[in-house]
């Protein structure tokens, strides 16, 4: 079985990937995310049209009854999702009045929804608190299943999925929902498995590879569980890419965040939670030995 020097170059990929992951930070905080109602508060409409209308034509005729700042988002090929920070009865029934008479907006399909910023507030820190406690169970999982090190690496590669993940969503634009958030706490799920298969591989290689470098071990394991990391990754990505090409304005907020989530945890677990394991294991001292013994030999 031939086995590709992963490790190599296992800088390059830290360094890379990690310019990716402060950039996805960076866009955060920049460009900011489009938070939906659930987190914010105000009010949501959505309108579906007989006739062709553009983005910019539905923004326009929002504009023109006096809700400014309003995000307009297409959510399939005749409808829209209008989102902003207030609208009042009044303001709503003339906008689909007079979308009804420029564009065939149905009077009768169109709603109105709205939320307080108490409860957007509430969503917001539940949200997060999910998030945390979800992260401190995996450390304390995989720091049980296997040692810190591995927990702290894991947890730096899921870091970087969900900072590319949200990185894309502020350059994008997309409104972050409930359904986001459910896709990041799957995400992060779906990576930690992905990586405990490699790591889990490396722990059965460690009393089997007595002379090897630490290097050559991850090596090793990682060509033997990345047909199967492959697989996983392409039979998860099929229906999810079909939900977000056909699904509807709800279950696409959640498959796109889970596409980009996925793709990011099939490659992190190689490119960026085993190259720092071997980095913190070749401190070590019966592996920085072998290291020596290596480069010596």
């Amino acid at each position: 079985m031939r086995v590709y020097p992963f490790m190599r170059y296992k800088t390059w990929y830290l360094v890379v990937l990690g310019l990716v992951t402060l950039l996805g930070i960076l866009g955060v905080f920049i460009i900011g995310l489009q938070l939906g109602i659930e987190f914010q508060g105000g009010a949501r409409v959505e309108v579906r049209f007989t006739e062709p209308a553009t983005t910019s034509d539905v923004r326009s005729q929002v504009e023109a009854v006096g809700v400014t700042g309003a995000v307009v988002q297409p959510v399939g090929a005749d409808s829209f999702l209008i989102t902003s920070a207030a609208m009042t009865d009044e303001q709503f029934n003339q906008l689909i009045d007079a979308m009804h008479d420029s564009y065939g907006a149905d009077k009768a399909a169109a709603s109105l929804e709205r939320v307080g910023p108490s409860f957007g507030r509430e969503t917001a820190q539940r949200a997060l608190i999910a998030v945390l406690i979800s992260i401190v169970v995996m450390i304390g999982y995989i720091s049980w299943r296997f040692e810190f090190k591995y927990a702290l690496c894991a947890i730096v590669a899921l870091i970087h999925d969900v900072a590319l993940t949200l990185g894309i969503y502020s350059v994008t634009g997309r409104l972050v929902t409930t359904a986001t958030v459910a896709a990041i706490l799957t995400i992060l799920g779906y990576s930690v498995n992905d990586t405990i298969i490699v790591f889990d591989r490396i722990r059965e290689n460690t009393p089997l590879m007595k002379r090897e470098t630490y290097s050559d071990m991850v090596d090793l394991s990682i060509r033997q569980t990345i047909v199967r990391s492959i697989n996983t990754s392409l039979t998860t990505l099929l229906p999810v890419t079909s939900i977000l090409l056909f699904g509807g304005a709800t279950l696409k907020d959640f498959a796109f965040a889970l596409f980009i989530g996925i793709l990011a945890g099939a490659y992190s677990s190689i490119f960026v939670a085993s190259p720092l394991l071997v980095i913190l294991k070749q401190r070590e001292k019966r592996y920085r030995k072998r290291l020596e013994a290596a480069k010596n030999s």
